[in-house]
């Protein structure tokens, strides 16, 4: 064999090296672009379950305050109907208590003073509860009020006044839970 056909060999077989090397390195481009692939759409699959969990938690959180808020108005609003129900249960016995007090002929004596510091000491514990007396003087409110007559005054100025109250009202949290019973002044002029 001539120096020029062992040139020509060796040439060919460097273009062989080079092809197989070059179709090794294309291949290894390919695998590496299908795993950047694979890793690029794992990648992308836990995004998308981390945005979904952070959600979730949000949802979780705000149910959670939710809840929270609806108990705490639950539990004000069960202390608020115990608070009422005891008021009504305990008005009647109040309001018989300062019936006998008025009954006493002589305010000077010990029992007349022991039942009206027993009265006081109702009505001190009924206030506690939130109740409310509801005053009976000044101008007629019917949405406070309850007429039970209107009385002839002679006075303009106590036209549409209470001039008298028959029983007492009461309020607990802003509600009325018994009106007072007044006589309201007319005018003739």
């Amino acid at each position: 064999m001539t120096d020029q056909e062992n040139e020509n060999r060796a040439g060919t077989e460097n273009e062989e090296t080079c092809t197989a090397q070059a179709g090794e390195a294309e291949r290894c481009e390919a695998a590496q672009d299908e795993e950047i692939k694979k890793l690029t759409a794992e990648l992308e699959k836990q995004a998308d379950e981390i945005k979904k969990l952070k959600e979730e938690v949000a949802r979780a959180r705000a149910d959670y305050f939710n809840l929270r808020t609806r108990m705490e108005r639950d539990r004000e609003s069960n202390a608020k109907l115990a608070a009422e129900q005891a008021v009504k249960e305990m008005l009647p016995v109040f309001e018989n208590l300062e019936r006998i007090a008025a009954a006493i002929n002589d305010p000077e004596s010990g029992m007349a003073k022991g039942m009206a510091m027993v009265i006081r000491q109702f009505s001190d514990g009924l206030c506690k509860l939130g109740l409310e007396f509801i005053p009976t003087e000044g101008a007629f409110d019917p949405a406070l009020h309850e007429a039970i007559s209107m009385e002839p005054v002679d006075d303009e100025s106590k036209d549409g006044h209470i001039i008298g109250a028959v029983s007492r009202g009461y309020k607990l949290a802003g509600r009325v839970l018994k009106a007072p019973q007044v006589r309201v002044g007319k005018y003739n002029g």
